[in-house]
Parts: structure tokens; sequence; C-alpha cells
């Protein structure tokens, strides 16, 4: 028996450490590839032009021109017709039928990795969980089955996170939280080791330290929380804006061009010229937020660099580019927290620091991303700052209270929620949804009778058999309605049948049960596109189904 345990630790340790490996040398691939070259980048961004005394450079629009003919090639070439992230993983860990391509993984990877590199306002953290997520998906394909294939996922998320923040107990939160939104012992385990073998092995090759140097200054916690409260709210609102914004875009692309590469060359265009006079909007937003850090812009600038970023960033990511909301909205929170934290000085609230500065990026993406303990965790694993930390806290919990109120969960569920995903109702829905109402059929028999049969012969069907409805059909089995033997019973002697709730073929075992919410009666018909009758779903059949599929969800969390 020890054995046995001693094995199943040394294999869950194994996988753990091999998927931590493998996503931690890609993950560092993919942000120090987009480190040089970005420093390559703007290392040509000198002013080349002024204009009404304003310096311009038109090298964001030469590498974002060449960033978009490199997307579009990979697109057109390789099939690909979307951008994948965070909201793909979401779905496949709590999907039975819905599994991560590895092509599609990669090459949106790699279209995200040319998006950033190019200037685009993007962010890298979406596309590196979806990586994350496709190599843990990938790698439980070829692996005993000793782990779920959520947990895999957990796993590669994880070490995508904790290597691109240094932030091991930050990518363990995450998987959790944001993807498979459970907590278990068994799954624990793994992504633990993952997390902290992908943190262990960016520590070696990249050692970094305390990301935020500068944030060691004692700050007084009251004028820092009071402020902080305050600021949640503005958070909350730059946050709802922003996804909003993106949603509507995404939906109305056709707006600004109705062509994917007119499209492109619109966002070029208008980010490129923008660009050319505020660098600080482009890319990743890294140096942006340490000169917000380091106070270098006055309040007419920051509230600029707030207005100009939500925009091309909407503008790139409905436009054509690839890419994630995380980093934009590290940037947006830091320009609001920028804000606030010159009103506090300017009022003198104080000493805050870079308090508000690092709770405004923790409550914006939080709001953004919906996962608001990991927020406040990876900013702690950045400082090393119980006080920073704990003002973060207080700010995210308001933005994110405010947020889910107006908008929802997360931008993620959102993007689910428009292809028909109710990611919010749990795993259920999901596992639900996948299940179609015809894997019910033949299960039950019925009575179906033809439209001209007369009320005498009708009611000896009914004395002769169990049932007390029965179906009417015309040609057939063109289902009419239903009749109740009650109804036979009063009064007349013309079979009058009366409308009944349906079932379509089509539809999956969570709209069966939602339409048969308000069912009173034996049986519920299915029927085809023509509205032919193919058999009938008790509500037994639905709730047993039911209860299958939360049997299930209780074995996959305890597995």
């Amino acid at each position: 028996m020890l054995l046995r345990v001693f094995n199943i630790v040394g294999q869950v340790t194994f996988l753990g450490a091999f998927v931590g490996i493998v996503v931690s040398l890609l993950t560092l691939g993919f942000v120090y590839g987009v480190k040089e070259i970005s420093s390559f980048r703007e290392s040509y961004g000198a002013c080349s032009y002024e204009i009404i005394g304003i310096c311009f450079s038109y090298v964001p629009l030469v590498f974002l021109f060449i960033s978009a003919i490199i997307i579009l090639s990979v697109k057109k070439s390789m099939h690909i017709s979307r951008y994948h992230g965070p909201a793909d993983v979401i779905l496949t860990a709590h999907s039975n039928s819905e599994n991560l391509d590895p092509k599609t993984g990669f090459l949106s990877t790699l279209a995200a990795f040319v998006s950033a590199s190019g200037g685009a306002s993007v962010g890298q953290y979406g596309p590196l969980v979806h990586l994350g997520g496709t190599i843990g998906n990938l790698i439980n394909k070829f692996t005993p089955k000793l782990l779920t294939k959520d947990t895999f996922i957990g796993c590669g998320v994880a070490a995508a996170i904790s290597a691109g923040f240094s932030s091991p107990i930050g990518g363990l939160i995450f998987a959790h939280e944001a993807i498979l939104r459970h907590f278990s012992f068994k799954a624990i385990a793994p992504i633990a080791v993952s997390s902290v073998v992908s943190s262990t092995l960016t520590e070696y090759f990249f050692p970094s330290g305390i990301l935020f140097q500068n944030t060691d200054a004692e700050i007084e916690l009251l004028p820092a929380v009071s402020l902080s409260l305050f600021l949640g709210p503005f958070c909350a609102l730059g946050a709802v804006i922003f996804m909003k914004s993106l949603l509507y875009l995404q939906k109305n692309v056709t707006f600004f061009a109705k062509t994917e590469f007119s499209r492109i060359v619109v966002a070029v265009l208008i980010c490129g010229f923008l660009g050319g006079f505020f660098p600080e909007i482009l890319g990743l937003g890294g140096n942006t937020i340490v000169d917000i850090l380091d106070n270098s812009f006055s309040l007419p600038f920051l509230f600029t660099i707030l207005c100009l970023k939500l925009f091309v960033t909407v503008i790139c990511l409905s436009l054509g580019f690839f890419g994630g909301v995380f980093s934009p909205a590290l940037v947006l929170g830091a320009s609001v927290g920028g804000i606030f934290t010159i009103f506090g000085n300017y009022i003198g609230f104080g000493s805050i620091g870079d308090s508000l500065i690092l709770a405004g990026m923790a409550a914006l993406s939080a709001s953004v991303i919906g996962a608001p303990i990991a927020s406040i965790v990876i900013i702690f694993e950045l400082t090393h700052s119980y006080d920073l930390a704990f003002v973060a806290i207080i700010c995210v919990v308001a933005s994110c209270l405010i947020s889910s109120l107006t908008f929802g969960h997360s931008f993620f569920d959102k993007q689910l929620l428009n292809r028909n995903f109710k990611i919010n109702s749990g795993r259920s829905e999901i596992l639900l949804s996948e299940i179609s109402v015809t894997s019910l059929l033949g299960k039950n028999e019925y009575l179906m009778v033809e439209e001209s049969i007369s009320k005498k012969v009708l009611l000896d069907k009914f004395k002769d058999s169990d049932y007390t409805e029965a179906y009417l059909v015309k040609n057939d089995k063109e289902f009419i309605g239903k009749i109740k033997v009650n109804d036979l019973l009063k009064k007349g002697s013309k079979v009058t049948p009366f409308s009944s709730i349906i079932i379509q073929k089509n539809d999956s075992i969570s709209e069966a049960i939602e339409k048969a919410s308000n069912f009173v009666g034996e049986s519920i018909p299915i029927v085809d596109e023509n509205n032919v009758i193919l058999g009938v779903v008790t509500e037994a059949d639905l709730f047993s189904e039911y209860l299958k599929v939360q049997s299930r969800i209780s074995n996959i969390e305890k597995d």
C-alpha cells in the first residue's frame, strides 16, 4: 500500500514538473523574445518630425505594418480564423467535448508574439495562458490517465503565469480561481509542482529579484487605504468601459472596414499615427508602468495615456491583431492609480508612495480577468510588501464587486456567453449543454393517434393502456397537440387537442431542462424541423441526466 502511494506521488510530481519545465521554457522564449524585439523597435523611436511642436515618429507605423503582414499571412496560410485565448482554455477545462487544438494554440501564440513585438497594444499573458493550457492538454493525451484533463490544463496555466510574473503562488491560485473554478487536494499538488518548477527555472535563467524595487519606502496605511476605497470604483468604471467597448467593437467590426485586410490596415494607421506622438500607449506597456511608478508623468499626460491606451487596445484587439487584455489592463490601472496618487499628494493626504498605482493595477486587471485573489497575491510576490498587498485588497474588492454587478464576472465569461456557453452557471451547465436530447430517444413508449380518431375509439385506447395522455398527429407523424384522458371524459364528442411544450431534436439537455421547468404532465414530445414527432422525454429522464452530470462533476473534483 505504501509503495503504491509513493508510486502515485512520484508520477504526479513528475507530470507536474514536466509540464512546468516545457511551459516555462516556451514562456521565457516568448517573454524575452518580445522584450528584445520591442527594445530594438524602441531604439529607432526617436523624433522623426515635429508637428505643432510635438515630436512624431513614423517607426510605429513601419513595425505595425510589418506585423500586420505577418499575421495576415499566418492566418491565411494556416487557416486561423480568430485569436484563441483564456476563454477557450476555461471552456476546455469545463467541457468533455472541447479540446485545445495544438496547431491553433501555437499559431495563435505566434500571431500574438508578432503583434506584441510589433508594438500593437495587446497583452502577452492571455496568449501564454492559452499556450500553457494547450501544452497541458497535449501532454494529457500521451500520458496515463493519472490526472484529469482540467488538472493538466491547470498545470500549464499555472506554469505560464509563474514564469511570466515570477509568481508561483499567484500562478497556482490563478489556475484554480480563473480557469478551473474549484479547489481540490488532488489538483493542487501537481499544479503547485508545475508552478514552482516553472518559477525556479525562470529565476535560474533570468534572476529578477523584486520587480518593483522603488516600493520599499514606508507608507501610511490609513491615508493609503482611505484613498484606495475611492480608487476601487474608478478602476471598476475603467474596467467596465474597457470590456464593453471591446465587446461592442468586436461585434461591429464592419463599421471600420468590410474585409479582414482593410480592418487591420485601419488598425495600423490609427495606432501607428497615435503611437507616433505617444509611444507610451503602444506595446505591452511595461516601460510606461515603470515611468508612472517613477512619477514621470503630469496629471494631464496621465489622463491622455489612460484614454488613448484604452482606445488603441480596443482598436488592435477588434481589428485583427492577436493578444490578451491583461497587460493593457495593468497600464490602465496604473494610470488611474497614478492620477489618484497625484491627487493624494496634492491635498497632502499623507505618505502613500506607489501604493495606489499598484492597487489600481491589481484592481482593474482583476475586474477584467475575474481573478481578485490571484491579482492580490501577484502584487505581493512582485513587491514583497504586506502593506502594499493590504492596500491592494481594499481596492480590488471594491472594484470587482462593482464591475461584477454592472458587467459580469469577467471579460472571458462574457466572451463565452456570446458563444452560448454559460460558464457562470457552473460546470454542470457546460456538461449538460454538450449532451443532445436525442440521446434520450427510445427510452419511453407513448400513445400516438391520428387526428381523425373518434372520441369513443380514443377512450378505448386509453382503457387498454396505462397512458393518460395521447399525441395527436396528422400525415402519419406530424405533431398537432396533446389530448388528456380527463378532457375526453368531459361533455362533448369532439377530440380537441391542446398545445404542448415541445423539445427540438437539436436541443441540449440543458435547454430541455429549461423548457420543462414549467411543465406539468406525463411526457414532452421531441420533434424535428418538420414538426414530426421522434419520441418523448419525461421529467424523470431529464432529472436522471442532471444527477449523472453532478456525479461526474463530483468525481472530477475528487480526482
